[in-house]
């Protein structure tokens, strides 16, 4: 996996295997006014299987992880820009990989979620500071990247269709953080992956205890 902080004038890019191992390499000191964007790099499996799942949670780290001075300001910018409707391809389930490189052919990825021709999934997020992208590290790298934990939330989430995953894009748009996704509550998603994960992993606390908290209080963490 990789995480790159996108400023103004550059970039800097930081590969790790796990969290732990980009905690110790994040450069704690960057946190610069001109930081423009977060982009996780995550490498595909032969099934598509990470991707999906990372389509299906995608408004729940959207609203979450939102560090808009107004709520959900950046996602909005995303989706002005984007080619399609709130920001998503429209047809990822079922996913056909080769109308999907049809429709990109001549089209520039402006989506927050892009599969790259190197069988990369490029995911963009709003600047959020080092305790933050840690964060999301931790959530992609047991929640994604986890054989056994992808494969339950996608057997868990089996009914998934574009036009859900989509409503729940237009739902944190019209309601940020509170917005109502896939039965629950954005915000109630959010805190279950965290002290699930907690219960599971002792070190799941030192990740994730920045959101948690603020999940929990119902804010955002604001960039500063």
């Amino acid at each position: 996996m990789k995480v790159i902080k996108v400023f103004a004038s550059e970039s800097l890019s930081y590969e790790y295997s796990t969290t732990s191992a980009l905690k110790e390499k994040i450069d704690k000191t960057s946190d610069y006014e001109d930081l423009r964007e977060v982009k996780f790099i995550i490498d595909n499996d032969k099934d598509k299987e990470k991707l999906l799942l990372l389509v299906i949670l995608s408004p729940i780290f959207l609203a979450s992880f939102d560090s808009s001075s107004e709520e959900l300001d950046f996602f909005r910018g995303k989706i002005s820009s984007s080619n399609f409707a709130y920001g998503l391809y429209p047809e990822f389930f079922p996913f056909d990989e080769e109308k999907y490189r049809l429709v990109y052919e001549n089209k520039e990825n402006k989506e927050d979620i892009f599969l790259n021709e190197e069988g990369l999934i490029e995911f963009t997020i709003n600047p959020i500071g080092d305790e933050y992208i840690l964060a999301l590290a931790y959530l992609l790298e047991k929640l994604i990247e986890d054989d056994i934990n992808r494969k339950k939330l996608l057997k868990y989430f089996d009914k998934i269709r574009n036009d859900i995953v989509i409503n729940g894009r237009r739902s944190i748009l019209a309601n940020g953080i509170q917005a109502f996704y896939l039965s629950k509550y954005v915000l109630v998603r959010m805190i279950t992956f965290c002290e699930d994960l907690i219960e599971k992993d002792y070190k799941a606390k030192d990740y994730l205890s920045s959101i948690l908290s603020k999940s929990e209080s119902l804010q955002r963490p604001i960039y500063e």
